[in-house]
C-alpha cells in the first residue's frame, strides 16, 4: 500500500479511485447496455457475443466492488483524520488544519485568524523546528 505523505495525498487517492469507478461503469455499460430490463442489449454483446459480454461484465463488477471497498476505507480514514484534527487546540493546530485540510494559503490563514502573514510563518517555522523526524532503518 502506498504510504500517504499527507492529507492532500489522501484526497487525491480518493479522487483517483472515484474516477476509476466511473471509468469502469462506462466500460460496463458498453458490455451490458443501459436498459435494466434488457441486459446485454449492448454494443459489446452485439459485436462479441453474450458469452464474452457476460465474462467482461463479471470482471468489471468484481473490480468495481473492490474499488468501492477501497474507497470506503480511504473515506473512513479521511473522516477520522478530519474529526481528530477538529478536536485539537492551539494556534499551530488551527494553522495546520486550515493549511492542509481546508487548503488555504498562509496569507488566507493570517487574514482568517487575524494575525499577520509574518507571524503565521513564524509559528509554522517554530513548529517545524520542534518536530524533527528521525529515520530508523530496520
Amino acid at each position: 500500500m502506498k504510504i500517504m505523505k499527507n492529507y492532500a495525498d489522501l484526497l487525491r487517492i480518493i479522487d483517483i479511485v472515484k474516477a476509476e469507478i466511473e471509468m469502469l461503469e462506462v466500460d460496463k455499460e458498453y458490455w451490458i447496455g443501459k436498459n435494466e430490463h434488457l441486459p446485454f442489449s449492448s454494443i459489446g454483446a452485439d459485436k462479441y457475443g453474450l458469452d464474452v459480454a457476460s465474462q467482461r461484465t463479471d470482471r468489471l463488477n468484481g473490480r468495481i466492488v473492490s474499488l468501492e471497498e477501497k474507497l470506503e476505507h480511504y473515506q473512513a480514514i479521511e473522516k477520522e483524520i478530519r474529526e481528530n484534527v477538529e478536536k485539537l487546540e492551539g494556534l499551530e493546530y488551527k494553522i495546520a488544519k486550515l493549511r492542509f485540510i481546508d487548503g488555504m494559503t498562509y496569507q488566507e490563514i493570517a487574514d482568517k485568524l487575524g494575525y499577520s502573514y509574518g507571524y503565521i510563518r513564524k509559528v509554522v517555522s517554530q513548529g517545524n523546528k520542534e518536530v524533527t523526524p528521525t529515520l530508523v532503518k530496520a
